[in-house]
């Protein structure tokens, strides 16, 4: 019986470190929406409107809407000339 008590008691502690870990990266999630939401001038905008566009993103994404790839490229083009411009900066070092 105790080899099963130490067993259960290992899956409990790891399912535990999991479960923290999990919270870690959820957390680090939200604060990045948060700094593109800032970025993209969001925080001052009326919940209904945040609402909505995520009720919107919600819909396209159970849908499986073409919009996703529209967005998607759209972010692509934005996030892309910030990357490419490190790459540029570091190699020129």
């Amino acid at each position: 019986m105790s080899d099963y008590a130490d067993k259960l008691s290992s899956i409990t502690e790891r399912k535990q470190k999991l479960l923290e870990e999990e919270n870690k990266l959820i957390e680090k999630r939200k604060k990045e929406i948060g700094a593109l939401a800032e970025k993209f001038g969001l925080l001052t905008v009326s919940d209904t409107l945040i609402v909505g566009l995520f009720s919107e993103v919600q819909t396209a994404l159970n849908d499986k809407s073409e919009k996703i790839k529209t967005w998607e490229n759209q972010g692509a083009k934005f996030l892309k000339p910030k990357r490419n411009s490190k790459t540029t900066q570091e190699s020129a070092k």
